[in-house]
C-alpha cells in the first residue's frame, strides 16, 4: 500500500534523511557526504520533502522548493519540483509520486515549475504538465538542453522570468 508523506525540511528526521539519500544516490551516484552537503546548501527550512512509501520502504522522492517568479511582470509564488527519483525504474513509482504531488499542488492552489532533460518531458506531459516554449522563458542559467514545465497555471502568457538557481 502506498503512503505519501510531506515533511517540511526543518522537521526532517535523521531516519528520513538517510532514506532520502539512499534513493537520491541511485539517480545521482554521489557519496553520502556530497548528498548531505547538497541538501544542506540548497534547501530552506520551509521547503518540503515528498516521500512515497510502498509499505514501509521509501520508493520515490522529490522536493518542493519555494520559489518566486514573474509572469508578464506579475510576481507569482509556487514550488520548484526537484530531485524527482525512484528506487527502481519501470515500477510506476515516479508516476504515482508526480500524480500525488499534482494533487497537493492543486489542493493548495500552488503553481509547479520544473526543469528536466528534453528526453523526460513526455513523462511529465503525460502527468498534465505543460512545456513552456523556450522563447517565453528567461532563466538565470542555460536552458539549452532542458525543458521548463509548468503545472496548475492555465493562463496564456508572453514571458516567465525565474532568476533563481536550478532546483
Amino acid at each position: 500500500m502506498f503512503n505519501l508523506i510531506l515533511v517540511p525540511h526543518h522537521d526532517l528526521s535523521k531516519k528520513n534523511l538517510n532514506e532520502i539519500i539512499q534513493v537520491k544516490s541511485i539517480a545521482w551516484p554521489y557519496s553520502y557526504e556530497k548528498q548531505l552537503e547538497w541538501i544542506k546548501f540548497n534547501l530552506k527550512d520551509t521547503d518540503i520533502h515528498v516521500l512515497l512509501y510502498l509499505d514501509k520502504s521509501l520508493v520515490a522522492y522529490l522536493n518542493l522548493i519555494e520559489i518566486e517568479f514573474t509572469v508578464d511582470g506579475y510576481l507569482e509564488n509556487g514550488y520548484g519540483i526537484g530531485n524527482v527519483c525512484a528506487k527502481e525504474k519501470g515500477k510506476g513509482w515516479g508516476k504515482k509520486l508526480i500524480t500525488e504531488t499534482n494533487t497537493h499542488l492543486t489542493q493548495n492552489d500552488k503553481i509547479g515549475v520544473l526543469f528536466c532533460k528534453d528526453s523526460l518531458a513526455n513523462f511529465y506531459i503525460q502527468q498534465n504538465w505543460t512545456v513552456i516554449e523556450k522563447q517565453k522563458i528567461a532563466l538565470a542559467f542555460n536552458n539549452e538542453f532542458i525543458e521548463t514545465m509548468i503545472f496548475n497555471y492555465d493562463y496564456d502568457f508572453l514571458r516567465l522570468v525565474y532568476s533563481g538557481k536550478p532546483f
